[in-house]
């Protein structure tokens, strides 16, 4: 089953629709152009991206702005939809509301997971504690909503990208 988005940058806004996803490879329409990428979480957290005489690394993570892409020097960050909350939410921009995935931006251990499912949680609230280095750092819902699945357990290491947390819109 495709899976379709609405993804933002600034004034731009590009449809996106993953046609195909096998977890290292998949098959993307960006408007009317389709491509086969192939994806590999690296152990340092950084992502390849590679296809059609494309290669790139690449680090992601979620700020409160939306998803930030680091490639060298450069950042951009981009503002990713789910297209039906898109329409719904009749273009609203903000994420506030809406759910999504929480992942880990780093590799490290779950130290705490202060939340529980069905929890309603507003923007920026503390979903879980990774310890990275001796420190520990929180792991914030970029947007509103309910918690819908946990997907890991306090005191599991995990690799950056790991899914931590679902959450789902609050209607």
């Amino acid at each position: 089953m495709a899976s379709e988005y609405v993804v933002k940058r600034g004034e731009a806004q590009h449809n996106v629709t993953v046609l195909e996803d096998d977890g290292s490879r998949v098959r993307v329409r960006i408007g009317e152009r389709e491509a086969t990428l192939t994806l590999t979480r690296l152990p340092d957290g950084r992502l390849a991206l590679q296809g059609e005489g494309l290669q790139r690394l690449y680090r992601t993570f979620e700020s409160r702005q939306g998803l930030v892409v680091v490639e060298g020097s450069a950042q951009r960050t981009f503002e990713v939809l789910d297209a039906r909350e898109q329409y719904l939410h009749g273009g609203a921009g903000k994420r506030g509301g809406s759910g999504g995935r929480i992942t880990a931006s780093m590799p490290g251990r779950v130290v705490r997971i202060p939340v529980k499912v069905g929890d309603i949680l507003p923007e920026g609230a503390v979903v879980a504690v990774l310890e990275a280095m001796k420190m520990e750092n929180d792991v914030r819902a970029p947007g509103g909503g309910r918690v819908a699945a946990i997907e890991v357990q306090e005191g599991a290491a995990v690799e950056a990208g790991a899914l931590l947390v679902q959450m789902e819109p609050v209607t």
